[in-house]
């Protein structure tokens, strides 16, 4: 049965608690381990490290905050350890320890190896992780929408003047040429896999049909919608990564801004207003490809597809297709700044928040596509 020990001391910033447990002692840092509380700290390590030949371990895993003076107080206790002929073994580190170790290349940090979790632990953590991460989406969703709401009816914006503008070119116009080219040869690929199939029947001008309803309803919104996952999602998670790492975003906060209204709202608007108009393009390109193949294989004369176009589509369809778009951007934006907010690290983090955004973004959109198609089938 281990002894315990507490520092007594409840007000101030960082607590040590002491325990014994199997001849080993077993230290916790607890709170903020700036210059204030280093002096403290030293003493307490200088009281609780045990003697010669046993073995301590420093639990940094509840540090909230860990300056040049708290790195001090580390390097110390890791020579009072060798003095005493300890071992001193740092058996976990928080996100803020970590970052200021990596700032000053420290490398006295003797980690304890990690404990090896079976198949189900694992699975389960990882589903634990996963419902995690969809929570803190929902709550950026919730903190984006709230700002994008009340920001006209604020006397300060929360953005540069041009920004909105600014993004809706970035996000919206320069992806008009590669959404217009591959939804041009998506249509053509529809129109001629249908080909093969209703000219056994002479009926190529239904060829008009599928391409129509499953460009606008279907893949003109989820095209569109991978296209800027990789382009335009990569891109938002990579500028807000890095200015993670940079500790821009810290300096916003320092200043009084918000990062998601500064940063976040104005991608919300662009994407609101240039998600639709992209789908609409990739509709329009899809049927003209379509169109191609009707009138240069199937003798389906352009004007004679077009009415049939219009005869298979309905409004409903149209307005699906556009929600659908919509949702899609929406869920691409969120998706990126969350990777792009909750990056750790240096530049390697910034490479793997990029990753993860366009496989999260993609996943979910599908996701989402299949919810909406359950929603409307009839």
């Amino acid at each position: 049965m281990g002894v315990r020990d507490r520092s007594p001391p409840m007000s101030e910033p960082i607590q040590m608690e002491r325990a014994v447990e199997g001849g080993e002692v077993r230290l916790r840092l607890r709170g903020r381990l700036d210059r204030q509380a280093a002096p403290l700290v030293l003493e307490w390590l200088r009281t609780w490290l045990p003697g010669a030949g046993e073995t301590a371990r420093l639990d940094l895993g509840e540090v909230e905050y860990l300056d040049s003076a708290g790195v001090a107080v580390l390097s110390e206790a890791l020579r009072l350890a060798r003095e005493r002929r300890q071992s001193l073994v740092f058996s976990r580190l928080s996100e803020p320890a970590r970052r200021t170790l990596e700032i000053f290349r420290w490398q006295g940090v003797d980690l304890e190896a990690p404990e090896k979790t079976g198949l189900l632990e694992g699975l389960g953590e990882r589903v634990l992780q996963a419902f995690e991460g969809l929570r803190q989406i929902g709550m950026l969703a919730a903190d984006t929408f709230s700002w994008a709401l009340a920001g006209p009816f604020t006397a300060r914006p929360g953005h540069p003047r041009g920004e909105i503008v600014r993004q809706s070119i970035l996000l919206g116009s320069r992806a008009f040429g590669i959404v217009a080219l591959l939804s041009l040869l998506i249509g053509l690929t529809l129109a001629l896999l249908s080909a093969a199939q209703l000219r056994q029947f002479g009926a190529n001008i239904y060829a008009a049909n599928l391409v129509a309803v499953a460009m606008t309803r279907e893949m003109g919104p989820l095209l569109t919608a991978v296209i800027v996952a990789g382009r335009s999602g990569s891109a938002i998670a990579a500028e807000i990564a890095t200015m993670r790492v940079t500790e821009e975003i810290d300096a916003l906060e320092s200043m009084g801004f918000s990062p998601v209204r500064f940063l976040v709202v104005p991608k919300l608007y662009a994407v609101t207003m240039t998600q639709p108009l992209l789908t609409l393009v990739a509709d329009a390109c899809g049927v003209l490809g379509g169109m191609l193949v009707g009138a240069l294989l199937l003798q389906v004369p352009m004007p004679a597809f077009l009415l049939q176009c219009a005869d298979a589509l309905r409004t409903k369809d149209l307005l699906i297709g556009l929600l659908k778009s919509l949702s899609f951007g929406w869920i691409i934006l969120l998706t990126g700044a969350h990777c792009g907010l909750r990056t750790q690290g240096g530049a390697q983090g910034v490479g793997i928040s990029t990753t993860r955004s366009v496989v999260l973004s993609i996943f979910l959109v599908i996701v989402a596509d299949c919810a909406f198609s359950l929603a409307f089938y009839s």
